[in-house]
């Protein structure tokens, strides 16, 4: 499951988490978990995003976290696959910049959590319904398409199409994670060709791959791609990076579970 990163050793869990890069930017990465349990998942990764948490020396080299020192998790409850988090009344002291990266990462964070998908925010019991420094209207319940890293280049306001798209970076270590960054753009493609013309030449693929054809049957989708997405023609291998840019950004924009990737029409394991 590219979703839950598992290390080798079956009683060490890794899980992700979203916290602040170098570039100030809410990005992936992973850290060492006691449990994948939900309910006690959602306290550890809590705590990994408050600054000067307990688990602050589980970070990766890089990354910081977003919560403010004095926030506090007072409860949580979990139905179905909705989590209701109850915060003490510090949870946004932070900067204006900070307000809404904060929420984008707790967002993500724990839709990370399998089976969830949406978080609703309690404040000393009281729902939040706006970003107290901006006073940004927020909808109740919190779900990934309310949007992370948010850029808007739009020139008008027909055809605006909103997609989530994973860029690679590298951190201290030279390791590489992810940037989700949702783009508001005016465009009548599908969503499947902007990711691939995103991430071809500036950043993951190769300039001269190609999307030759894909398509979409229930939870499942179907991309088949030219050779050049191939790193090594010979050895036809396909960068690991690849894989996961790609797949990130289309299970953020489509409802699957499968993604199958073809080379002019052959399917590849990866």
């Amino acid at each position: 499951d590219l979703d839950k990163e598992v290390s080798k050793d079956i009683s060490i869990n890794y899980h992700d988490i979203f916290l602040i890069d170098k570039n100030n930017y809410i990005a992936k990465t992973n850290i060492q978990v006691r449990s994948l349990r939900a309910d006690s998942l959602i306290d550890e990764l809590i705590e990994a995003m408050t600054i000067d948490g307990k688990y602050q020396d589980k970070i990766p080299n890089g990354f910081r976290g977003v919560l403010p020192s004095d926030a506090k998790l007072l409860s949580k409850k979990i139905d179905n696959n909705i989590v209701i988090l109850n915060f003490n009344s510090n949870l946004f002291d932070v900067s204006n910049e900070l307000e809404e990266k904060e929420l984008e990462a707790i967002i993500y964070t724990i839709t990370s959590i399998e089976k969830i998908d949406t978080v609703k925010i309690q404040i000393e019991g009281k729902e939040l319904t706006k970003l107290p420094k901006s006073g940004k209207l927020l909808p109740s319940e919190l779900k990934r398409e309310y949007g992370i890293n948010k850029i808007y280049n739009i020139d008008s306001i027909k055809d605006v199409t909103k997609v989530i798209i994973y860029y690679t970076n590298k951190n201290n270590n030279d390791d590489i994670y992810y940037v989700p960054v949702t783009k508001y753009i005016n465009s009548k493609d599908d969503k499947i060709k902007i990711i691939i013309d995103e991430l071809t030449g500036k950043f993951s693929l190769n300039y001269n791959t190609k999307l030759l054809d894909y398509s979409l049957n229930e939870n499942e989708i179907d991309l088949n791609f030219n050779e050049y997405l191939f790193d090594n023609t010979e050895n036809k291998k396909v960068l690991e990076e690849v894989i996961y840019s790609i797949s990130y950004s289309v299970k953020d924009n489509y409802d699957i579970d499968v993604i199958n990737f073809f080379v002019n029409n052959e399917k590849i394991k990866y």
